[in-house]
């Protein structure tokens, strides 16, 4: 029986010889493989409705509307009109006048202009100054201060009521009962055009007032009388007049007054009057 006999290719035993066409290939480093561990990513819900924020917007629209709608009813409609207009600190003063001039009534309370209304009432004779306020729901309040006169002014047989500041008064509160008197000597060319009141000797007479001076030099007026050239002159009983003239260097012309007051009462002279318009060259006559 023949024996088979295997290849050279396959012989076991045959040792394998390196050829010179086969290259060898170079071991390369193993490859590795890094790895990274990362959260899932999680499904995003679906949103939800916003119930609580559409029903917010529509409760502020709702409000807002109500406001607005509530708000020109109100402008519009009769409920808030003034109805009533009361005059306080009316005594010369005719309250209805008042009431006519502010111009207020069937206005409504909510859009009624008070300032011009006070500048209207303000501009009435006798009035000083007048403030105006909302008396809710339909009413308003007009409070007065009345024109307080101070004294007189006159010249011949005119007469007019003046202030502290010399101002002529056409309507305001009588002057107190021993309220002074400013007797103008003036000529009939310079009453041509009515009475021209001089405010220096007004406030003059009121300083001297004000300041007790008549009580501390234990004298009492009996009459001021106003003269364009000289200014005034203060007439006293028992004592010479005083020819003040104006209100300039007013603290030295008191002082120099009352020097020469005490020094006339004790050396008992003769002095019909004392001029103190010329500062220390006092002239006494």
């Amino acid at each position: 029986m023949p024996q088979l006999r295997l290849p050279a290719v396959f012989d076991p035993q045959r040792t394998p010889s390196v050829g010179k066409r086969r290259s060898k290939r170079a071991k390369s480093a193993p490859r590795q493989t890094q790895f990274e561990v990362a959260r899932a990513r999680q499904p995003k819900p679906a949103r939800a409705m916003p119930w609580r924020r559409v029903f917010g917007s529509m409760v502020a629209v709702t409000v807002l509307g109500a406001v607005a709608y509530g708000g020109t009813w109100l402008m519009l409609s009769d409920v808030v009109r003034v109805r009533q207009v009361n005059v306080v600190g009316s005594q010369v003063v005719d309250p209805y006048a008042v009431a006519l001039a502010a111009e207020l009534d069937g206005n409504s309370m909510l859009r009624v202009d008070l300032d011009a209304a006070e500048a209207r009432v303000a501009a009435l004779p006798g009035v000083a100054s007048v403030a105006i306020t909302r008396d809710w729901p339909q009413g308003v309040q007009v409070t007065l201060v009345e024109q307080q006169g101070w004294g007189y002014w006159q010249a011949g047989s005119t007469r007019v009521v003046v202030n502290a500041a010399g101002e002529p008064l056409a309507l305001a509160r009588p002057p107190a009962n021993d309220a002074p008197t400013i007797i103008d000597v003036a000529a009939a060319a310079d009453l041509a055009d009515g009475l021209d009141v001089d405010t220096d000797a007004v406030a003059l007479v009121a300083r001297l007032r004000a300041d007790g001076m008549f009580a501390r030099l234990g004298i009492e007026p009996t009459a001021f009388v106003f003269r364009r050239d000289r200014g005034l002159t203060v007439v006293v009983e028992d004592a010479p007049d005083t020819v003040f003239g104006d209100s300039t260097n007013y603290a030295f012309k008191v002082a120099t007054w009352e020097a020469l007051l005490e020094q006339l009462a004790a050396e008992e002279l003769l002095v019909a009057e004392i001029d103190l318009r010329f500062g220390r060259n006092v002239v006494m006559r």
